[in-house]
């Protein structure tokens, strides 16, 4: 996002979550399918939502769906999609690995995220450098194992590969791990792998019963290596809606509908801003355990006075499940963009609609024009 980061490690503790609006109580819980409302109903105004539609209907997005308070308040598909297919999620599918760790944890499959890979892959044990990686490296992407991402090289050789975790494993180990952050599709496998042996079940059969299915998500495919194994670090389709629920389940801290899905501890800890990302366009990012932060400049929302810290699952192309815990907002989103910036700009413009945590008035004349615009957007 923000065009082309510069990594630089840091070892940061540093949380995005909002104090005050971090609350497990909601008035329904979006299960059974979103509860729709009117922009106005939510605080926002129609026609900025509008005028967002119409001014990116024509730049790559598929779709987009916005959350306020819950409820959806606006949604578009151009014609190559509609609200019950399943999208591919490209790398959004890392941020749903990080949420099956939490899970594994949770229910002691694993030990804790500081566990060597090592005692997965006992073969790692000996090297002197890839017996020190954890999983919590992987998730950090600093597991130290060389991959290199110049035109996917390393992961078109995994993929062409009969053993996807003999290729990662078998890469050479080239620093420390945790001293350099290196984005890398083999460190996402690998998770998968080590879930794979510490549950007994493929990621997505261990998803569906522990995920999916207390979501009320049904239309998923997720596809696997030669030997079985869920891929990791891509793969993963959901219909939009359903991604729009992954945001709101981080949103209210891993609680749905008086569970615990995930453990609360993990998802502070998952959005830890661990390495820092400077881009091209002067803006600063955050990565953290498959999930990707930043803070938006006062400003952006009409009578703003603050900046407001922002976390999100990215993939390629411009899909993105983006959050914002002060404003209540979900903003969910799939495109097919070269743009990099592009998926930002949308959610500055979603942004602009946002007036008041209190409903405003509702205004017909501003609810129609949103209207003609989701179907404008489906025409693009």
């Amino acid at each position: 996002m923000s065009g082309t980061p510069q990594p630089t490690w840091k070892s940061e503790s540093k949380t995005i979550l909002s104090s005050n609006a971090q609350k497990s109580t909601a008035a329904y819980w979006p299960t059974a399918g979103w509860r729709t409302s009117t922009p106005e109903a939510q605080g926002m105004f129609s026609g900025t939502l509008a005028k967002t539609l119409e001014m990116f209907g024509s730049q790559g997005v598929h779709s987009v769906a916005v959350i306020r308070n819950g409820y959806l308040v606006a949604e578009a598909y151009n014609a190559s999609t509609q609200e019950d297919v399943p999208q591919d999620l490209k790398s959004v599918t890392k941020s749903v690995t990080s949420a099956l760790v939490g899970i594994a944890l949770h229910e002691r499959k694993l030990i804790s995220a500081d566990q060597k890979v090592a005692e997965f892959f006992p073969e790692l044990a000996n090297d002197r450098l890839k017996s020190r990686m954890t999983i919590k490296h992987l998730l950090s992407m600093t597991s130290g194992i060389a991959w290199d991402n110049t035109n996917e090289s390393s992961s078109t050789e995994m993929m062409y590969s009969p053993d996807w975790v003999q290729y990662i494993t078998g890469r050479p180990g080239y620093v420390e791990p945790g001293s350099l952050f290196n984005y890398s599709n083999g460190d996402a496998h690998l998770v998968s792998a080590v879930l794979y042996k510490a549950t007994g079940q493929s990621m997505l059969e261990y998803a569906k019963s522990r995920l999916f299915g207390p979501l009320g998500i049904d239309q998923v495919s997720w596809n696997e290596d030669p030997q079985g194994r869920t891929i990791g670090a891509w793969a993963l389709a959901l219909t939009l809606r359903d991604m729009a629920k992954i945001g709101y389940l981080y949103l209210k801290e891993g609680e749905w509908d008086g569970q615990t899905i995930i453990p609360k501890a993990w998802i502070r800890d998952s959005l830890q801003k661990r390495v820092t990302l400077n881009y091209s366009n002067g803006t600063q990012g955050g990565y953290g355990l498959y999930w990707w932060s930043k803070t938006l400049e006062k400003g952006l929302v009409r009578g703003g006075k603050k900046p407001y810290n922002l976390y999100y699952a990215s993939g390629s192309g411009g899909r993105r499940i983006f959050v914002i815990p002060e404003l209540q907002l979900v903003v969910a989103a799939t495109a097919n963009s070269p743009d990099v910036d592009m998926p930002e700009y949308l959610l500055l413009h979603v942004l602009q609609a946002i007036r008041s945590d209190k409903p405003l008035p509702e205004n017909q004349e501003a609810c129609a024009k949103l209207e003609q615009a989701v179907q404008s957007f489906r025409h693009e």
